[in-house]
C-alpha cells in the first residue's frame, strides 16, 4: 500500500461521527439555497469517500446536539416517580438556564423525588437514593 493510501486509511478510522457533525455544522452555518445544497452534496461525497455514509443517522444526531449547544440550548432529562406539575417543571427548567429542552420520564422505582440528567451531570434527589445513602450511613 502506498503512503498516501495508508494516510487515507488512517484518516477513515480516526474521524468520529462527532467530528463529521461538527464539520457539517461549520461548513453549512449561514449558507442558504444553492450554496447550502452544494455544501451538503460535497459533504455526502466526503462521507462516501471515508465509508461513513452508513453512520449518517448518528452524524445527524451529533449535528443536532452540536447545533443546540452552539445556540445555547441545554437538554435535560427529568426522571420522577410520577408526572410532575407544570409549575414544578418550570422551576426545574429555570434552575438550568433560559434555553432548556426537557424530556420527562416516569420511573416508579424511584419512590419519590427526581433525577435530573444533563449532558455531563446527574443530580439524583430521588427518595430511593436518599434511603440507600441513609442505610449505608448506618452500616
Amino acid at each position: 500500500m502506498s503512503p498516501q493510501g495508508r494516510e487515507t486509511e488512517c484518516m477513515k478510522k480516526k474521524l468520529s461521527t462527532k467530528q463529521f457533525a461538527v464539520a457539517l455544522y461549520e461548513i453549512t452555518e449561514g449558507l442558504k439555497s444553492e450554496k447550502l445544497d452544494e455544501a451538503l452534496r460535497q459533504f455526502v461525497l466526503l462521507l462516501i469517500k471515508y465509508h461513513k455514509l452508513k453512520q449518517g443517522a448518528r452524524i445527524i444526531v451529533e449535528f443536532e446536539k452540536y447545533a443546540k449547544k452552539k445556540a445555547g440550548i441545554v437538554e435535560i432529562e427529568i426522571t420522577s416517580a410520577r408526572k410532575l406539575s407544570g409549575t414544578t417543571l418550570n422551576h426545574i427548567k429555570k434552575i438550568f438556564g433560559e434555553h432548556i429542552e426537557s424530556v420527562e420520564n416516569i420511573d416508579e422505582a424511584l419512590l419519590g423525588g427526581m433525577k435530573v440528567k444533563t449532558e455531563d451531570k446527574i443530580l439524583d434527589a430521588s427518595l430511593k437514593t436518599q434511603l440507600n445513602n441513609f442505610k449505608n450511613s448506618l452500616i
